[in-house]
C-alpha cells in the first residue's frame, strides 16, 4: 500500500524507479540459511551518517546505533536461482550490556513510496528504548536503496552507498534470514559487539507486513533464525494453516474484514477498534523528525527533543490539532502504538516459549459486510482500548484510505457525555485499568494515557472531583 509523506502543507505519494544488479558469496541450501559477509560499521561519504539514521541523539538515552553492509548470496522464493547481493542495515542496540533485553527486532521497512519508511520502528522506538531491546532498520526491498526519489541510499549519497546491489525483491526473503544469521550468529564482525541474542522478531506495516505474510505462510522463513513475526495492517490476508514460528497478527479499521482466521495454530489475530492504517504518531515523526534529518540533513538533535515531539506525537484527540484533519500522513489520532507496544511484548514472551498473547473479540460487522460503528461512530468490537470506551474524539479512521482524520469532541459534547473532567478521568482510569488486566495496554503505556488524560482538564468547564472510588 502507498505510503504518504508531508510536503509543503499536503500530503503526496512519491513515485519512483529501482533498478540495482550484485555480486557476493554463497548461496542458500538445503533449506538452511547461509551466511553472509558483513562489513562496517559504515562511515564517511559525501554527507557523513547513514540515511534513515536516528534524527535524535541515542546516546542521550543510553542507545548506539551503526550502520552495516551485508554481502552474500540469495535465492530466489519464485525458482531458487541464486544471485549475489549487497545490502545495508541500521542496527541500534543498549551501550550498557545489562540493558539488553536479548531481543533484536528486525523492521522490513515498508517502501510504498518508493523510499524506505520504518513504520514499526517509529511506533515503537520508545518502548524499545525503556524496555532494551534492539532493533534494526533492515533495507531488503529494491525500490528502498535505489534509485528515485532522491530520498533512497544510492542517490543521496552514491559514495557512501555506492558498493550496494539488490537483485529484485524474489530474493528478499533469504536476504532476511542471512540479516537474522548475521545478527545472532556473527562470524567475524558481531553488529551486536557480544551481547548475547537469545531471540530475533521480524516485524513490518501494511506493504512489509503483505512481504512477511507471504514470507511466513509460504514456508520462505527460516525458524532457526528469526523466531516470531509481527504482521501489521496486512491487507486481506488470512492463514491458512498454521505457520513455523508465533505469529501474532495486527490489523486496523482498514483491514477489517468479516471472514475469520482459519487456523489460531501459532496465530494470533488482534483488531484494534478505532485504529487506522496510517496514524498521526507516526507521521508527525516522519514529517518533523526523521524527514527533517534526511532532507535538510540537519543535524541530530537531543534525546530531551525526541521527548518533546513524542509529548505532540502522542495526542490521541484529547486536544485539538490542526494536523488531525490531514488525511493519510497525520490525522488519525487514535493511539495504535499502545497495541504495537503490547503486541511486540506478548510476541517477545511467546516466541521464547512463553504464554500464547490473550485472545481478543473479533471487529463486528453490519449484514452488508461492513464494519459496524458505535454511537460515536468509533468502531464496534475488536480490541476496544480506552480511547474508544470513554471517548473524547470521533476516529473516522478510513474516510481517506489509508490514513484517517480525528474529530475531538466539543466542548458541549463533552459537557453532555461527562459531569466533569474528573468525572471523564474516573471513567478512563476503569477502562485502562481494564485494558491492563486483558492484557492489550502495558502499564507503562497506561501512565502514559492518564498522564495525557490529566493534561487535559483545560477542555473541560468544570474540573470535578478525581478520587475515583469503585462504589462512586
Amino acid at each position: 500500500m502507498a505510503h504518504a509523506w508531508w510536503r509543503g502543507g499536503m500530503a503526496v505519494v512519491l513515485l519512483g524507479l529501482s533498478a540495482c544488479g550484485g555480486d557476493g558469496l554463497q548461496a542458500d541450501l538445503g533449506g538452511t540459511t547461509a551466511a553472509a559477509r558483513v562489513s562496517g560499521p559504515i562511515e564517511g561519504g559525501l554527507r557523513g551518517h547513514a540515511l534513515w539514521d536516528s534524527w535524535f541523539r541515542l546516546e542521550d538515552l543510553g542507545y548506539t546505533e551503526a550502520e552495516y553492509f551485508i554481502r552474500g548470496t540469495a535465492t530466489s522464493k519464485v525458482d531458487g536461482s541464486t544471485q549475489p547481493y549487497t545490502t545495508r542495515f541500521i542496527l541500534r542496540r543498549p551501550l550498557d550490556p545489562a540493558r539488553f533485553n536479548g531481543t533484536v527486532v528486525l523492521d522490513w521497512v515498508n517502501v510504498s513510496a518508493q523510499f524506505e519508511n520504518a513504520v514499526d520502528t517509529l511506533n515503537s522506538q520508545a518502548y524499545f528504548l525503556r524496555e532494551g531491546y534492539a532493533y534494526a532498520h533492515v533495507s531488503v526491498q529494491a525500490a528502498g536503496l535505489c534509485c528515485l526519489p532522491l530520498l533512497t541510499p544510492k542517490l543521496w549519497d552514491p559514495v557512501r552507498y555506492g558498493p550496494l546491489d539488490h537483485p529484485g525483491d524474489d530474493f528478499a526473503f533469504s536476504m532476511l534470514n542471512q540479516v537474522a544469521r548475521a545478527i545472532r550468529a556473527p562470524d567475524e564482525i558481531d553488529p551486536m559487539d557480544g551481547l548475547p541474542v537469545q531471540t530475533v522478531l521480524a516485524a513490518g506495516q501494511s506493504q512489509s507486513a503483505n512481504q512477511l505474510f507471504e514470507f511466513v505462510s509460504e514456508g520462505h522463513i527460516d525458524p532457526q533464525q528469526i523466531d516470531g513475526v509481527l504482521v501489521h495492517s496486512s491487507i486481506g490476508r488470512v492463514f491458512t494453516a498454521p505457520p513455523p514460528v508465533p505469529v501474532l497478527h495486527l490489523l486496523s479499521d482498514y483491514e477489517a474484514r468479516p471472514e475469520g482466521p482459519a487456523t489460531d495454530t501459532n496465530v494470533v489475530l488482534w483488531e484494534v477498534a478505532g485504529s487506522a492504517h496510517q496514524d498521526f504518531h507516526v507521521g508527525y515523526q516522519q514529517v518533523f523528525g526523521q524527514g527533517l534529518r534526511a532532507e535538510a540533513d540537519l543535524p541530530q538533535r537531543s534525546g530531551e527533543a525526541y521527548a518533546r515531539q513524542l509529548e505532540v506525537a502522542g495526542n490521541y484527540g484529547e486536544q485539538p490539532h490542526p494536523l488531525h484533519a490531514a488525511c493519510i500522513v497525520a490525522g488519525a489520532a487514535f493511539p495504535m502504538r499502545y497495541a504495537v507496544n503490547a503486541a511486540f511484548d506478548h510476541l517477545n514472551r511467546w516466541a521464547r516459549g512463553g504464554a500464547r498473547p490473550p485472545a481478543a473479540p473479533r471487529y463486528q460487522f453490519n449484514e452488508d459486510g461492513s464494519l459496524a460503528a458505535d454511537r460515536f461512530g468509533n468502531a464496534l468490537g475488536g480490541i476496544r482500548l480506552p480511547p474508544v470506551v470513554v471517548p473524547v474524539a470521533r476516529y473516522r479512521s478510513t474516510v481517506c484510505g489509508l490514513g484517517g482524520i480525528t474529530l475531538p469532541f466539543t466542548s458541549a459534547e463533552l459537557g453532555q457525555e461527562y459531569a466533569s473532567h474528573g468525572d471523564y478521568l474516573c471513567a478512563l482510569r476503569a477502562a485502562t485499568a481494564q485494558s491492563v488486566a486483558d492484557g492489550f495496554l502495558l502499564p507503562a503505556d497506561a501512565d502514559d494515557l492518564i498522564g495525557r488524560a490529566v493534561a487535559a482538564a483545560n477542555r473541560f468547564a468544570a474540573s470535578g472531583p478525581t478520587d475515583c472510588h469503585p462504589d462512586g
